[in-house]
């Protein structure tokens, strides 16, 4: 759970509910990563998710070793700003 335990109840029953809104976007994320590298705000165009929302998931994904940042020539990928995330093989 994302909320603080002295957080009111409405933080309390959002934090509950973000962690179901998380599964689905981390594999509407994954799904448009399955054609290739993208940037935050190009997964955001291809799924309907925010930037920001994108950009949360991201990392999370990493950590459970499905996503990273890619690299070319061992420096981060980026696009317009945007670090470029990959499927991990």
């Amino acid at each position: 759970m994302r909320a603080r335990l002295l957080d009111p109840q409405t933080s309390q029953q959002a934090a509950a509910q973000a962690a179901v809104f998380a599964g689905s976007h981390c594999q509407r994320i994954q799904a448009a990563l399955e054609d290739g590298p993208l940037s935050a705000k190009e997964i955001s165009r291809i799924t309907g998710l925010t930037v920001v929302q994108v950009d949360r998931r991201l990392p999370e994904l990493e950590r459970q070793g499905k996503t990273q940042v890619a690299k070319e020539g061992g420096i981060d990928m980026t696009r317009n700003g945007y670090r470029v995330w990959r499927l991990t093989a």
